[in-house]
């Protein structure tokens, strides 16, 4: 629980100190994607940059830990199945 408030108070303060420093530089520039080209403020396009950054990190994230918890889950069954085989051979037989 400690780790996820400390990375939320990084980011939070990663976010404050950007939005600090992009209030002051007010430099229009042209920026050139692949379809057109925008006239834009530097610190909007840093922004938009460092959120689209930060969306993809997270989704990409999430998929690793969709995974793994599905991988998990399923080996989580394979040793359930396995441990009641097992207790099934050493049990005795009633006869």
């Amino acid at each position: 629980m400690i780790k996820y408030i400390l990375a939320a108070l990084v980011i939070i303060t990663l976010a404050i100190v950007g939005i600090t420093i992009g209030a002051n530089n007010d430099q229009m520039i042209t920026f050139n994607y692949a379809i057109a080209q925008s006239e834009l403020r530097l610190s909007t396009l840093v922004a938009i940059l460092f959120g689209f950054g930060l969306i993809l990190g997270w989704l990409i994230t999430g998929i690793f830990y969709l995974r793994l918890k599905l991988q998990n889950m399923a080996l989580n069954r394979r040793v359930k199945r396995q441990a009641q085989q097992i207790s099934e051979l050493t049990s005795p037989k009633a006869e």
